[in-house]
Protein backbone atom coordinates (compact mmCIF):
# COMPACT_ATOMS: atom_id res chain seq x y z
CA UNK A 1 0.00 0.00 0.00
CA UNK A 2 2.82 2.43 0.90
CA UNK A 3 4.52 1.71 -2.43
CA UNK A 4 1.32 2.45 -4.31
CA UNK A 5 0.83 5.72 -2.41
CA UNK A 6 4.41 6.74 -3.11
CA UNK A 7 3.98 5.97 -6.78
CA UNK A 8 0.71 7.85 -6.73
CA UNK A 9 2.39 10.89 -5.25
CA UNK A 10 5.18 10.76 -7.82
CA UNK A 11 2.56 10.44 -10.50
CA UNK A 12 0.78 13.49 -9.13
CA UNK A 13 3.99 15.45 -9.39
CA UNK A 14 4.60 14.25 -12.90
CA UNK A 15 1.03 15.01 -13.81
CA UNK A 16 1.62 18.58 -12.81
CA UNK A 17 3.33 19.00 -16.15
CA UNK A 18 0.17 17.82 -17.84
CA UNK A 19 -2.09 20.06 -15.86
CA UNK A 20 -2.15 22.55 -18.68
CA UNK A 21 -3.62 20.00 -21.12
CA UNK A 22 -5.88 18.12 -18.63
CA UNK A 23 -7.91 19.44 -15.73
CA UNK A 24 -6.09 17.53 -12.95
CA UNK A 25 -7.00 18.32 -9.25
CA UNK A 26 -3.42 19.03 -8.21
CA UNK A 27 -4.34 21.06 -5.14
CA UNK A 28 -6.82 18.46 -3.88
CA UNK A 29 -4.27 15.67 -4.32
CA UNK A 30 -1.51 17.64 -2.58
CA UNK A 31 -3.87 18.55 0.24
CA UNK A 32 -4.81 14.89 0.77
CA UNK A 33 -1.15 13.87 0.67
CA UNK A 34 -0.26 16.47 3.29
CA UNK A 35 -3.10 15.38 5.55
CA UNK A 36 -1.94 11.76 5.37
CA UNK A 37 1.63 12.81 6.18
CA UNK A 38 0.32 14.85 9.10
CA UNK A 39 -1.66 11.87 10.39
CA UNK A 40 1.38 9.63 10.08
CA UNK A 41 3.36 12.06 12.24
CA UNK A 42 1.09 11.20 15.17
CA UNK A 43 1.20 7.44 14.57
CA UNK A 44 -2.31 7.37 13.09
CA UNK A 45 -1.62 3.91 11.64
CA UNK A 46 -1.47 2.78 15.28
CA UNK A 47 -4.19 4.88 16.85
CA UNK A 48 -6.70 5.20 13.93
CA UNK A 49 -5.93 2.39 11.50
CA UNK A 50 -9.36 2.27 9.79
CA UNK A 51 -9.42 5.95 8.94
CA UNK A 52 -5.82 5.85 7.72
CA UNK A 53 -6.52 2.84 5.55
CA UNK A 54 -9.51 4.57 4.03
CA UNK A 55 -7.60 7.83 3.43
CA UNK A 56 -4.78 6.07 1.64
CA UNK A 57 -7.21 4.00 -0.45
CA UNK A 58 -9.08 7.13 -1.56
CA UNK A 59 -5.81 8.79 -2.54
CA UNK A 60 -4.90 5.80 -4.69
CA UNK A 61 -8.36 5.92 -6.32
CA UNK A 62 -7.90 9.59 -7.10
CA UNK A 63 -4.64 8.78 -8.82
CA UNK A 64 -6.11 5.82 -10.71
CA UNK A 65 -8.89 8.02 -12.12
CA UNK A 66 -6.32 10.35 -13.65
CA UNK A 67 -4.22 7.52 -15.02
CA UNK A 68 -7.25 5.98 -16.68
CA UNK A 69 -8.18 9.38 -18.08
CA UNK A 70 -11.57 9.29 -16.42
CA UNK A 71 -13.52 12.25 -15.04
CA UNK A 72 -11.23 14.74 -13.19
CA UNK A 73 -14.06 15.66 -10.84
CA UNK A 74 -14.16 12.06 -9.57
CA UNK A 75 -10.44 12.27 -8.80
CA UNK A 76 -11.04 15.50 -6.90
CA UNK A 77 -13.81 13.84 -4.88
CA UNK A 78 -11.54 10.89 -4.03
CA UNK A 79 -8.78 13.28 -2.97
CA UNK A 80 -11.19 15.28 -0.79
CA UNK A 81 -12.43 12.06 0.82
CA UNK A 82 -8.79 11.04 1.45
CA UNK A 83 -8.16 14.41 3.08
CA UNK A 84 -11.22 14.12 5.31
CA UNK A 85 -10.34 10.58 6.45
CA UNK A 86 -6.71 11.58 7.05
CA UNK A 87 -7.75 14.54 9.20
CA UNK A 88 -10.16 12.33 11.14
CA UNK A 89 -7.28 9.95 11.75
CA UNK A 90 -5.03 12.86 12.79
CA UNK A 91 -7.53 14.40 15.18
CA UNK A 92 -8.27 11.08 16.82
CA UNK A 93 -4.61 10.01 16.97
CA UNK A 94 -3.05 13.29 18.08
CA UNK A 95 -4.82 13.13 21.44
CA UNK A 96 -3.75 9.53 22.03
CA UNK A 97 -0.26 10.25 20.69
CA UNK A 98 0.28 13.03 23.23
CA UNK A 99 -1.57 11.17 25.98
CA UNK A 100 0.65 8.09 25.66
CA UNK A 101 3.75 10.26 25.72
CA UNK A 102 2.50 11.91 28.91
CA UNK A 103 1.75 8.53 30.43
CA UNK A 104 5.22 7.25 29.56
CA UNK A 105 6.82 10.35 31.04
CA UNK A 106 4.67 10.09 34.17
CA UNK A 107 5.74 6.48 34.72
CA UNK A 108 9.40 7.37 34.19
CA UNK A 109 9.13 10.23 36.70
CA UNK A 110 7.48 7.88 39.21
CA UNK A 111 10.36 5.43 38.80
CA UNK A 112 12.86 8.25 39.26
CA UNK A 113 10.98 9.36 42.36
CA UNK A 114 11.20 5.82 43.76
CA UNK A 115 15.00 5.92 43.58
CA UNK A 116 15.02 9.32 45.30
CA UNK A 117 16.04 11.25 42.19
CA UNK A 118 14.61 14.37 43.79
CA UNK A 119 17.71 14.37 45.99
CA UNK A 120 20.23 12.14 44.21
CA UNK A 121 19.73 13.68 40.75
CA UNK A 122 18.00 16.93 41.55
CA UNK A 123 18.71 18.79 38.28
CA UNK A 124 17.51 16.05 35.96
CA UNK A 125 14.51 15.28 38.13
CA UNK A 126 13.48 18.94 38.33
CA UNK A 127 13.81 19.36 34.55
CA UNK A 128 11.75 16.21 33.99
CA UNK A 129 8.99 17.61 36.21
CA UNK A 130 9.12 20.98 34.45
CA UNK A 131 8.90 19.42 30.98
CA UNK A 132 6.05 17.22 32.15
CA UNK A 133 4.08 20.14 33.56
CA UNK A 134 4.57 22.11 30.33
CA UNK A 135 3.48 19.09 28.31
CA UNK A 136 0.28 18.91 30.36
CA UNK A 137 -0.38 22.59 29.80
CA UNK A 138 0.02 22.17 26.05
CA UNK A 139 -2.24 19.15 26.10
CA UNK A 140 -4.95 21.21 27.79
CA UNK A 141 -4.70 23.79 25.03
CA UNK A 142 -4.88 20.95 22.45
CA UNK A 143 -1.39 21.60 21.17
CA UNK A 144 -0.81 17.86 21.03
CA UNK A 145 2.32 17.88 18.89
CA UNK A 146 4.17 20.21 21.25
CA UNK A 147 2.70 18.36 24.23
CA UNK A 148 4.14 15.12 22.85
CA UNK A 149 7.53 16.72 22.25
CA UNK A 150 7.71 18.11 25.78
CA UNK A 151 6.57 14.79 27.25
CA UNK A 152 9.37 13.03 25.36
CA UNK A 153 11.88 15.45 26.87
CA UNK A 154 10.38 14.82 30.31
CA UNK A 155 10.78 11.08 29.75
CA UNK A 156 14.43 11.40 28.74
CA UNK A 157 15.25 13.54 31.77
CA UNK A 158 13.42 11.17 34.11
CA UNK A 159 15.32 8.16 32.74
CA UNK A 160 18.58 10.02 33.17
CA UNK A 161 17.61 11.03 36.72
CA UNK A 162 16.86 7.40 37.60
CA UNK A 163 20.16 6.18 36.17
CA UNK A 164 22.12 8.85 38.01
CA UNK A 165 20.29 8.05 41.27
CA UNK A 166 21.05 4.36 40.99
CA UNK A 167 24.70 5.27 40.49
CA UNK A 168 24.48 7.03 43.86
CA UNK A 169 22.84 4.06 45.54
CA UNK A 170 25.95 3.53 47.66
CA UNK A 171 24.98 6.62 49.68
CA UNK A 172 22.03 4.73 51.14
CA UNK A 173 24.26 1.79 52.06
CA UNK A 174 26.67 4.18 53.77
CA UNK A 175 23.84 5.56 55.91
CA UNK A 176 22.64 2.04 56.73
CA UNK A 177 26.17 1.10 57.81
CA UNK A 178 26.37 4.22 59.97
CA UNK A 179 23.14 3.36 61.82
CA UNK A 180 24.24 -0.25 62.32
CA UNK A 181 27.52 1.00 63.76
CA UNK A 182 25.69 3.17 66.30
CA UNK A 183 23.41 0.30 67.27
CA UNK A 184 26.40 -2.02 67.69
CA UNK A 185 27.89 0.43 70.21
CA UNK A 186 24.56 0.61 72.05
CA UNK A 187 24.33 -3.19 72.18
CA UNK A 188 27.52 -3.35 74.26
CA UNK A 189 25.57 -1.99 77.21
CA UNK A 190 22.24 -2.53 78.95
CA UNK A 191 20.31 -0.47 76.39
CA UNK A 192 16.96 -2.07 77.36
CA UNK A 193 17.04 -0.23 80.68
CA UNK A 194 17.64 3.16 79.08
CA UNK A 195 16.37 3.22 75.47
CA UNK A 196 14.49 0.03 74.69
CA UNK A 197 11.82 1.50 72.37
CA UNK A 198 14.22 3.84 70.56
CA UNK A 199 16.51 0.91 69.87
CA UNK A 200 13.66 -1.24 68.55
CA UNK A 201 12.43 1.54 66.23
CA UNK A 202 15.93 2.14 64.89
CA UNK A 203 16.45 -1.59 64.36
CA UNK A 204 13.15 -1.98 62.49
CA UNK A 205 13.72 1.05 60.29
CA UNK A 206 17.28 0.14 59.33
CA UNK A 207 16.02 -3.33 58.42
CA UNK A 208 13.38 -1.73 56.18
CA UNK A 209 16.04 0.51 54.61
CA UNK A 210 18.17 -2.53 53.79
CA UNK A 211 15.21 -4.21 52.12
CA UNK A 212 14.45 -1.05 50.13
CA UNK A 213 18.09 -0.87 49.10
CA UNK A 214 17.96 -4.38 47.69
CA UNK A 215 14.75 -3.55 45.81
CA UNK A 216 16.08 -0.21 44.45
CA UNK A 217 13.32 1.60 46.36
CA UNK A 218 15.79 4.28 47.35
CA UNK A 219 13.34 7.01 48.33
CA UNK A 220 11.62 4.78 50.87
CA UNK A 221 15.05 3.52 51.93
CA UNK A 222 16.42 7.01 52.57
CA UNK A 223 13.28 7.99 54.47
CA UNK A 224 13.51 4.84 56.62
CA UNK A 225 17.21 5.23 57.33
CA UNK A 226 16.70 8.87 58.38
CA UNK A 227 14.15 7.75 60.98
CA UNK A 228 16.50 4.93 62.01
CA UNK A 229 19.39 7.40 62.44
CA UNK A 230 17.35 9.74 64.64
CA UNK A 231 16.22 6.89 66.90
CA UNK A 232 19.66 5.26 66.96
CA UNK A 233 21.26 8.55 68.02
CA UNK A 234 18.68 9.02 70.77
CA UNK A 235 19.08 5.40 71.89
CA UNK A 236 22.84 5.85 72.02
CA UNK A 237 22.63 9.11 73.95
CA UNK A 238 20.10 7.76 76.48
CA UNK A 239 21.99 4.51 76.97
CA UNK A 240 25.42 6.06 77.25
CA UNK A 241 24.13 8.79 79.55
CA UNK A 242 22.66 6.20 81.90
CA UNK A 243 25.58 3.79 81.68
CA UNK A 244 28.22 6.49 82.21
CA UNK A 245 26.31 7.86 85.21
CA UNK A 246 26.10 4.37 86.71
CA UNK A 247 29.80 3.77 86.03
CA UNK A 248 30.79 7.03 87.69
CA UNK A 249 28.73 6.08 90.77
CA UNK A 250 30.45 2.70 90.83
CA UNK A 251 33.84 4.40 90.52
CA UNK A 252 33.07 6.84 93.36
CA UNK A 253 32.02 3.95 95.60
CA UNK A 254 35.22 2.05 94.79
CA UNK A 255 37.37 5.12 95.51
CA UNK A 256 35.56 5.70 98.84
CA UNK A 257 36.24 2.09 99.83
CA UNK A 258 39.87 2.50 98.83
CA UNK A 259 40.18 5.64 100.99
CA UNK A 260 38.89 3.74 104.01
CA UNK A 261 41.04 0.69 103.36
CA UNK A 262 44.45 -0.15 104.83
CA UNK A 263 45.87 0.32 101.34
CA UNK A 264 45.33 4.10 101.45
CA UNK A 265 48.52 4.41 103.50
CA UNK A 266 50.50 2.14 101.16
CA UNK A 267 49.29 3.30 97.69
CA UNK A 268 48.80 7.04 97.94
CA UNK A 269 49.71 7.68 94.29
CA UNK A 270 47.21 5.15 92.98
CA UNK A 271 44.52 6.57 95.23
CA UNK A 272 45.20 10.10 93.95
CA UNK A 273 45.14 8.85 90.35
CA UNK A 274 41.80 7.10 90.99
CA UNK A 275 40.28 10.35 92.31
CA UNK A 276 41.59 12.24 89.29
CA UNK A 277 40.10 9.61 86.95
CA UNK A 278 36.68 10.08 88.58
CA UNK A 279 36.91 13.84 88.04
CA UNK A 280 37.85 13.29 84.39
CA UNK A 281 34.95 10.88 83.95
CA UNK A 282 32.50 13.49 85.25
CA UNK A 283 33.96 16.14 82.95
CA UNK A 284 33.78 13.86 79.89
CA UNK A 285 30.18 12.93 80.62
CA UNK A 286 29.09 16.54 81.01
CA UNK A 287 30.54 17.31 77.56
CA UNK A 288 28.80 14.31 75.96
CA UNK A 289 31.93 12.16 75.61
CA UNK A 290 30.31 9.11 77.11
CA UNK A 291 32.81 6.54 75.92
CA UNK A 292 35.66 8.50 77.47
CA UNK A 293 33.64 8.92 80.69
CA UNK A 294 33.19 5.15 80.92
CA UNK A 295 36.87 4.59 80.18
CA UNK A 296 37.95 6.96 82.96
CA UNK A 297 35.44 5.37 85.35
CA UNK A 298 36.82 1.90 84.65
CA UNK A 299 40.34 3.21 85.23
CA UNK A 300 39.28 4.73 88.55
CA UNK A 301 37.76 1.40 89.59
CA UNK A 302 40.91 -0.45 88.59
CA UNK A 303 43.13 1.92 90.56
CA UNK A 304 40.82 1.81 93.61
CA UNK A 305 40.88 -1.97 93.59
CA UNK A 306 44.66 -1.81 93.32
CA UNK A 307 44.77 0.37 96.44
CA UNK A 308 42.54 -2.08 98.32
CA UNK A 309 44.70 -4.96 97.12
CA UNK A 310 47.81 -3.22 98.40
CA UNK A 311 46.15 -2.93 101.80
CA UNK A 312 45.27 -6.62 101.72
CA UNK A 313 48.85 -7.49 100.85
CA UNK A 314 50.12 -5.34 103.71
CA UNK A 315 47.66 -6.96 106.12
CA UNK A 316 48.75 -10.42 105.02
CA UNK A 317 52.39 -9.43 105.41
CA UNK A 318 51.67 -8.10 108.90
CA UNK A 319 49.89 -11.32 109.90
CA UNK A 320 52.74 -13.39 108.55
CA UNK A 321 55.20 -11.26 110.45
CA UNK A 322 53.17 -11.50 113.64
CA UNK A 323 52.90 -15.26 113.30
CA UNK A 324 56.62 -15.54 112.66
CA UNK A 325 57.35 -13.41 115.72
CA UNK A 326 54.99 -15.50 117.82
CA UNK A 327 56.55 -18.74 116.70
CA UNK A 328 60.01 -17.30 117.31
CA UNK A 329 58.98 -16.30 120.82
CA UNK A 330 57.56 -19.76 121.50
CA UNK A 331 60.70 -21.36 120.19
CA UNK A 332 62.85 -19.13 122.34
CA UNK A 333 60.72 -19.91 125.42
CA UNK A 334 60.98 -23.64 124.74
CA UNK A 335 64.72 -23.40 124.30
CA UNK A 336 65.02 -21.40 127.53
CA UNK A 337 62.94 -23.98 129.37
CA UNK A 338 65.17 -26.69 128.03
CA UNK A 339 68.26 -24.78 129.09
CA UNK A 340 66.78 -24.26 132.58
CA UNK A 341 65.99 -27.95 132.83
CA UNK A 342 69.50 -28.93 131.82
CA UNK A 343 70.92 -26.41 134.26
CA UNK A 344 68.74 -27.82 137.06
CA UNK A 345 69.84 -31.31 136.28
CA UNK A 346 73.46 -30.23 136.29
CA UNK A 347 73.03 -28.52 139.63
CA UNK A 348 71.70 -31.70 141.21
CA UNK A 349 68.07 -30.57 141.45
CA UNK A 350 66.99 -33.74 139.75
CA UNK A 351 67.37 -37.27 141.06
CA UNK A 352 70.21 -38.05 138.73
CA UNK A 353 72.48 -36.05 136.54
CA UNK A 354 72.08 -38.44 133.66
CA UNK A 355 68.33 -38.85 133.83
CA UNK A 356 65.01 -37.30 134.65
CA UNK A 357 62.91 -38.29 137.72
CA UNK A 358 59.77 -40.21 136.90
CA UNK A 359 57.77 -38.48 139.58
CA UNK A 360 57.79 -36.63 142.85
CA UNK A 361 55.18 -35.81 145.43
CA UNK A 362 53.15 -33.50 143.17
CA UNK A 363 53.99 -34.49 139.57
CA UNK A 364 54.83 -37.19 137.17
CA UNK A 365 57.56 -36.19 134.76
CA UNK A 366 57.00 -37.20 131.16
CA UNK A 367 59.40 -36.96 128.22
CA UNK A 368 57.62 -36.11 124.98
CA UNK A 369 58.06 -38.63 122.19
CA UNK A 370 57.95 -38.07 118.39
CA UNK A 371 54.67 -37.39 116.57
CA UNK A 372 55.60 -39.48 113.57
CA UNK A 373 55.99 -42.66 115.61
CA UNK A 374 53.80 -42.09 118.66
CA UNK A 375 51.42 -39.33 117.50
CA UNK A 376 52.28 -37.53 120.72
CA UNK A 377 49.95 -34.81 121.99
CA UNK A 378 48.57 -33.54 125.30
CA UNK A 379 45.32 -35.50 124.84
CA UNK A 380 47.21 -38.81 124.60
CA UNK A 381 49.32 -37.96 127.67
CA UNK A 382 46.14 -37.07 129.62
CA UNK A 383 44.58 -40.35 128.50
CA UNK A 384 47.70 -42.21 129.74
CA UNK A 385 47.76 -40.68 133.22
CA UNK A 386 44.12 -39.77 133.86
CA UNK A 387 42.30 -42.13 131.56
CA UNK A 388 40.57 -39.03 130.25
CA UNK A 389 41.85 -37.28 127.11
CA UNK A 390 39.81 -34.19 127.90
CA UNK A 391 41.96 -33.53 130.99
CA UNK A 392 44.79 -32.23 128.78
CA UNK A 393 44.13 -28.66 129.98
CA UNK A 394 45.42 -29.63 133.47
CA UNK A 395 48.78 -30.59 131.93
CA UNK A 396 48.87 -27.42 129.78
CA UNK A 397 48.21 -25.26 132.86
CA UNK A 398 51.03 -26.97 134.82
CA UNK A 399 53.65 -26.06 132.16
CA UNK A 400 53.01 -22.38 131.29
CA UNK A 401 56.63 -21.53 130.58
CA UNK A 402 57.20 -24.49 128.34
CA UNK A 403 53.93 -25.02 126.49
CA UNK A 404 52.73 -21.78 124.82
CA UNK A 405 50.61 -23.54 122.18
CA UNK A 406 48.75 -26.66 123.40
CA UNK A 407 48.80 -27.98 119.83
CA UNK A 408 52.57 -27.70 119.63
CA UNK A 409 54.80 -29.87 121.87
CA UNK A 410 58.25 -30.94 120.84
CA UNK A 411 59.96 -34.33 121.18
CA UNK A 412 62.41 -34.42 124.13
CA UNK A 413 60.50 -31.94 126.30
CA UNK A 414 60.09 -32.96 129.93
CA UNK A 415 56.64 -31.91 130.98
CA UNK A 416 55.02 -32.07 134.41
CA UNK A 417 51.80 -34.05 134.79
CA UNK A 418 49.99 -33.02 137.97
CA UNK A 419 49.01 -35.82 140.31
CA UNK A 420 45.45 -35.96 141.41
CA UNK A 421 45.01 -35.04 145.07
CA UNK A 422 43.37 -37.72 147.18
Amino acid sequence: MKLRITLAILSILSLAFLACEKKIPIQELAKAKGAIAQAESVDADKYSPEEMKAAKAELVKAHDVIIKDEKPEDSAKNAETAYIKAMEAYNRSAVLYASDALKKADEAIAEADMVYAEKLSADNYTQARDFYNSANEKFETKDYILSHSLAEEAYKKAVKAKEESLDSKYQLQAKIDEVNSILARVEKYNYKSYAGQKYITAKDKVKQASSDYNNDNLKSGFEAVEVAKINADEAYKSTMNGVSLSKIAEAEKAVAEAENSDGAAYAEEDLAAAKEAVDNAKRMRSSGNYDEAITYSNEAIRLANSVIEEGNKAAIAARVKSQAEKEAAEKEAAEKAERDRLAAEKAGKGKAAAGTPDEDEDYWYYKVKTWEKHEECLSRIAEKYYKNAKAWKRIHKANPELIKNPDLIRPGWIIKVPKLKR
